[in-house]
C-alpha cells in the first residue's frame, strides 16, 4: 500500500470506530485542511483530528508518530493550535487509538507501546 492508500485506509477505519462511538464525522472539501476529520458528539462537542495509519516498527518494537504531515510530498508541521489530537490506526492491532495535542509538546515524535490505548474524551 502506498502513503495514499494507507491515509484512505486510516480515514475509513478512525470514522467507522467513531461512528461505533456514536459520533458524527465530516470530512474538509480539500487536502490542504489543517485537519483530516471533525467528529462531534450527540451533545455537539466537537474534536478537529488528524488521522495517522501507522504500522509497528519491528526494530524498535513500537509504533512511531511524528507532528509533521506529508502534503504534496513534502513533510510540513503540523500546526497544533488547529486540532485538538491525532486518531491513530494501528494496523497490526487493527484497532484506532485517540491521543491529545499535549502529548506533543516539547517534542516532535511519540512512540506508542502495542497495547497502549490512550483517549482524548
Amino acid at each position: 500500500m502506498n502513503v495514499n492508500e494507507k491515509g484512505n485506509v486510516g480515514l475509513i477505519k478512525v470514522m467507522s470506530d467513531l461512528y461505533d462511538k456514536g459520533y458524527h464525522c465530516f470530512t474538509p472539501f480539500d487536502d490542504f485542511s489543517p485537519v483530516d476529520l471533525i467528529a462531534m458528539d450527540k451533545q455537539g462537542n466537537i474534536k478537529r483530528l488528524q488521522v495517522k495509519y501507522r504500522s509497528l516498527l519491528p526494530s524498535k518494537g513500537r509504533y512511531e508518530l511524528a507532528a509533521r504531515s506529508m502534503v504534496n510530498k513534502e513533510s510540513k508541521d503540523i500546526d497544533r493550535t488547529l486540532i485538538d489530537g491525532w486518531a491513530v490506526y494501528l494496523e497490526e492491532e487493527k484497532k484506532v487509538t485517540y491521543l491529545p495535542v499535549t502529548i506533543m509538546e516539547g517534542k516532535g515524535v511519540h512512540y506508542i507501546k502495542p497495547g497502549e490505548v490512550e483517549e482524548i474524551w
